[in-house]
């Protein structure tokens, strides 16, 4: 039975999804209003060499106060989507934080407080990543998400933080389709250059 339709469910890009965009990446729904529109971040593609498209100074003026190494610094900001590239979504593991934060899965809120999380990163003694920042996010109109999936472009599955949060971002689409079983497990392991098969 897959996934409902709702804040809170990935969508795993099958192999059949033809839009690079949107190759091999899990998109975690946030919002799904079906008469008006759904959106949702793609949690697998680390901002890396897109950094340059984002000022530094503000990536960086969004971490002070968290004490993160460079290396985790470039580890906390993906690229969410291609609909405004510039605005910033933030996904995180703290309840209570104040704010407007949202309940989006067990354990994973949207928004709240950045100055609450900036204090709890540096009273947190775990390592376990606890903050993610998406620059831009994916949208559909009315009825085109649900023509897509009609189509095969989507897989369905309940969304876990601990998968949102994957310190191996490049490994996440096989993992959540690993994790689904069944029949999407063996699709887990072809390989993305079908020349390797």
């Amino acid at each position: 039975m897959p996934a409902p339709l709702e804040a809170g469910t990935f969508l795993i890009a099958s192999l059949g999804l033809e839009d690079p965009a949107f190759t091999r990446t899990v998109v975690l729904l946030l919002q799904h209003v079906p008469d008006e529109m759904t959106l949702g971040v793609v949690t697998n593609r680390p901002l890396g060499d897109q950094e340059k498209l984002y000022p530094s100074e503000e990536l960086e003026s969004l971490t002070d106060g968290l004490d993160l190494a460079e290396a985790t610094r470039s580890e906390m900001f993906y690229q969410g989507g291609p609909v405004e590239p510039s605005s910033l979504i933030y996904l995180h593991r703290v309840p209570d934080v104040g704010g407007d934060a949202t309940t989006i899965c067990p354990g994973l809120f949207a928004g709240g407080d950045l100055d609450a999380l900036r204090a709890h990163g540096t009273s947190d003694e775990s390592v376990d990543p606890f903050l993610r920042f998406f620059l831009g996010y994916a949208e559909w109109a009315p009825g085109q998400l649900e023509a897509e999936i009609a189509l095969g472009a989507w897989i369905l599955a309940p969304a876990e933080a601990d998968l949102v949060f994957s310190e191996d971002p490049d490994r996440l689409w096989q993992d959540a389709l690993h994790t689904l079983g069944g029949k999407y497990a063996p699709m887990s392991y072809i390989p993305e250059d079908a020349s390797l098969n």
